[in-house]
C-alpha cells in the first residue's frame, strides 16, 4: 500500500512540474538552427553563444525555438535551460540528463521501455491522459500522506539540488 501511495506521489509531482508555462534558456556555443529536427535539415538562422531563446517544442532530443527574429530546431545538448523555467521539462535539468551525444538522423535511442520500437512508433507516441488522470485520482492527500509518515516514523529531510553544470 505504502508503494502504492509513493508511487501515486511521484507520478502525481512529476505531472505538476511539466506545467504549460514558457521554457527558456541560452545556448552553450555557436550554432545552427535547423528548418527540421535532424542535421541534413536546411539551415533556419545562425545563433551565438549565450544567445536567449523560449522553447516552443520539442521532438526527441531535438528543440524547436525562437531565438531573436529566428525560429528553427537545435539539439538539446547544445543548449543550456534555465533552471527556473518551466515547461517541457522544467525538469529542464532532467532533460538536459537525457542528452547521449549520439548523431544521425532523428537522434532515436533505445532505452528501457523502449526496446523493440521502431522510431516511427517513437515519434507517433502519444501521452495516456486517462492513465495521468487515475493516477491523480489514486494520489493521497498531503495531510493523509503526512499522518501516514509521522505513524510509520519518517523523518522529514532536506534535500539540495545539484548544482547547475559550470560550462567548460
Amino acid at each position: 500500500m505504502l508503494k502504492k501511495i509513493l508511487l501515486s506521489l511521484c507520478v502525481l509531482l512529476s505531472c505538476l512540474c511539466t506545467s504549460a508555462f514558457a521554457q527558456t534558456g541560452t545556448f552553450k556555443a555557436n550554432d545552427v538552427l535547423r528548418a527540421e529536427a535532424n542535421e541534413q535539415a536546411a539551415t533556419a538562422g545562425n545563433v551565438s553563444a549565450g544567445t536567449k531563446f523560449d522553447v516552443l517544442e520539442r521532438k526527441g532530443f531535438w528543440v524547436k525555438l525562437k531565438a531573436g527574429n529566428a525560429t528553427g530546431w537545435a539539439k538539446l545538448s547544445a543548449l543550456n535551460l534555465d533552471q527556473g523555467s518551466s515547461g517541457a521539462g522544467s525538469a529542464g535539468s532532467v532533460l538536459g540528463g537525457l542528452a547521449s551525444g549520439r548523431t544521425g538522423s532523428g537522434n532515436i535511442v533505445s532505452s528501457a521501455g523502449t526496446r523493440g520500437l521502431s522510431a516511427e512508433e517513437l515519434k507517433a507516441a502519444k501521452p495516456d491522459m486517462e492513465a495521468v488522470a487515475q493516477v491523480k485520482r489514486q494520489a493521497a492527500a498531503v495531510p493523509a500522506a503526512t499522518s501516514y509518515a509521522q505513524t510509520a516514523g519518517l523523518k522529514l529531510r532536506q534535500i539540495e539540488y545539484l548544482p547547475a553544470p559550470q560550462p567548460k
